[in-house]
């Protein structure tokens, strides 16, 4: 192909350069040759004349024929030199070109022609340098691409892994699960609903409360639907909802904590509640029979303990003798171990009571400051004997409260009690009333040992107690903030606890003046 432009160029040169050449000079001699002839003819009697004339003709078309010469080969040459000037730059352009349809993306052509030759080589090689960065950026994005498709699918295959557990979880979970949407249809339920409820699969979609539906009517005969339609408290809080419930089934009370909790969607949509029936029922017959055991223990115990109280109290009284001073402090000791034993048996009465529903109240307006007088002066031996100071703060004039003064005084003395057994010898107690002419807002402050942060969300349990008051090895049964708590919900009151552990712990409570809560006017 190269060797074809070449012959053509070289022909067309050689053709626009000789051919000229050819015609002028054959022109030049036909010129010559005509004068020539008629110079002889006019001088036909000159013989000398002629010969010089016919001399002269032959010169000329000699020198004629010599430039001819002379100028072919330099067209030639010069043909030479332009075609090749001409084919070397094309000859590179098409070596670049078919490189680059070999995929040869980073050929480059290198020219230095200074025309344009050099300008469509640079051209070629801005266009190569282009088409090289796009098909590595293509490769680039063909590979993150592959990459997103390979992390995609492996996301896929792990979401479906852990779907797939979370069903294999969920169905082998041996309480009820059922989900609602949120247009109160059933979307899901596990095993243990359908077995437990009598729902079966062509439930799932209908409305919870849909009439004639015998699955429906079948499940209301164990649990108020109530439970089972959206839960406001679980819908306006994050947190979940917690009731507990009593369902009968196969001619058996179950008892159920029945734990609702919103489903969210991204963006924070809202797609239903998921309701978990936990079954408590063992819980609580265990807890019923620990009850009752406490209560029969505590009976039992009591009636022996204040016999020993009284005969202790007769012989340090002298009723048996006069006793010398070692035979006092023993018996003062045995006294005081006695009188422990005996509020561990009445802190234990006291739950037992609570839990079945017999700790009776009897309310009446009375002056809440009396009541703590009272109760600050029975302890003022224990606050001396480790130099405590007790700062009052208790405005002059309170309003009275309606109070079971009984059950109030208990409150006042387990808080005030311990206060003074956690606080060290030289330490402080702060006991502030407020008059809100709503209610009266009582703090018990102090600077002992605090509480741990991890133990104060269990304060109020019972037979907890605090692992740095464990170390300490202070008797104590772990009943007290128990029972205090329930008497002042009982009164319609809240209590809360604000500690640190190292530098006090702080209890606050209210009582309503004029309105009390779940009120029991029936005594034990």
């Amino acid at each position: 192909m190269n060797s074809r432009i070449f012959r053509k160029l070289f022909s067309a040169l050689i053709t626009i350069g000789i051919v000229p050449m050819i015609i002028f000079s054959f022109l030049t001699v036909s010129s010559y040759q005509e004068l020539i002839n008629t110079s002889i003819s006019n001088n036909l009697l000159n013989p000398a004349l002629v010969s010089d004339a016919q001399l002269n003709f032959e010169n000329i078309r000699m020198q004629t024929i010599l430039i001819f010469v002379l100028m072919a080969i330099f067209v030639i040459f010069f043909s030479i030199i332009l075609t090749r000037n001409f084919i070397f730059p094309i000859k590179k352009l098409i070596k670049g070109t078919e490189e680059l349809r070999r995929g040869n993306l980073g050929v480059k052509i290198d020219l230095k022609t200074n025309d344009e030759f050099q300008v469509l080589a640079n051209s070629f090689n801005q266009m190569a340098q282009d088409l090289n960065q796009k098909v590595n950026d293509l490769q680039r994005s063909e590979k993150a691409t592959l990459q997103a498709f390979a992390d995609l699918t492996s996301v896929e295959n792990n979401l479906e892994a852990e779907h797939h557990k979370t069903a294999a979880i969920i169905s082998n979970f041996i309480d009820p699960i059922i989900v609602i949407d949120k247009d109160n249809k059933l979307s899901f339920l596990n095993p243990a609903a359908k077995e437990i409820f009598g729902f079966i699969d062509s439930d799932l979609g209908r409305i919870v409360d849909s009439a004639n539906n015998y699955s429906m009517e079948n499940f209301r005969k164990f649990i108020n639907t109530k439970y089972l339609v959206k839960s406001g408290a679980a819908i306006k809080s994050n947190n979940p909802d917690e009731e507990e419930v009593v369902i009968n089934y196969e001619d058996q009370e179950l008892t159920y904590k029945v734990i609702t909790a919103k489903v969210m969607a991204e963006k924070n949509e809202y797609l239903g509640v998921m309701k978990i029936f936990y079954n408590l029922t063992r819980e609580k017959t265990i807890d019923r029979m620990k009850s009752e055991f406490i209560s029969i223990a505590a009976h039992q115990l009591r009636t022996p303990l204040s016999a020993i109280k009284w005969v202790i109290k007769m012989i340090l009284d002298g009723d048996a003798g006069k006793l010398n001073e070692e035979q006092q402090g023993l018996l003062a000791q045995g006294y005081a171990s006695n009188e422990r034993i005996i509020t561990l048996v009445n802190d234990m009465l006291n739950v037992s009571r609570i839990e079945e529903g017999r700790f009776g109240y009897s309310f009446s307006k009375d002056r809440l400051d009396e009541t703590l007088n009272i109760v600050v002066k029975s302890l003022e031996n224990q606050i001396n004997s480790k130099k405590i100071k007790l700062v009052l703060d208790v405005p002059a004039k309170l309003s009275k409260v309606f109070m079971d003064k009984q059950k109030m005084t208990l409150v006042l003395q387990n808080l005030l009690e311990n206060a003074v057994k956690y606080t060290p010898e030289y330490g402080k107690i702060e006991i502030k009333v407020k008059d809100h002419k709503k209610d009266l807002k009582i703090s018990i402050k102090d600077n002992g040992i605090g509480i741990p942060k991890k133990d104060q969300e269990k304060l109020f349990s019972k037979f907890f107690r605090a692992e740095n008051v464990v170390r300490m090895q202070t008797e104590g049964s772990g009943l007290g903030l128990f029972i205090v708590k329930n008497i002042i919900e009982k009164h319609g009151g809240e209590i809360e606890c604000k500690s640190e552990e190292g530098k006090g712990t702080e209890f606050i409570f209210n009582i309503p003046i004029d309105s009390v809560g779940n009120s029991v006017t029936t005594k034990p």
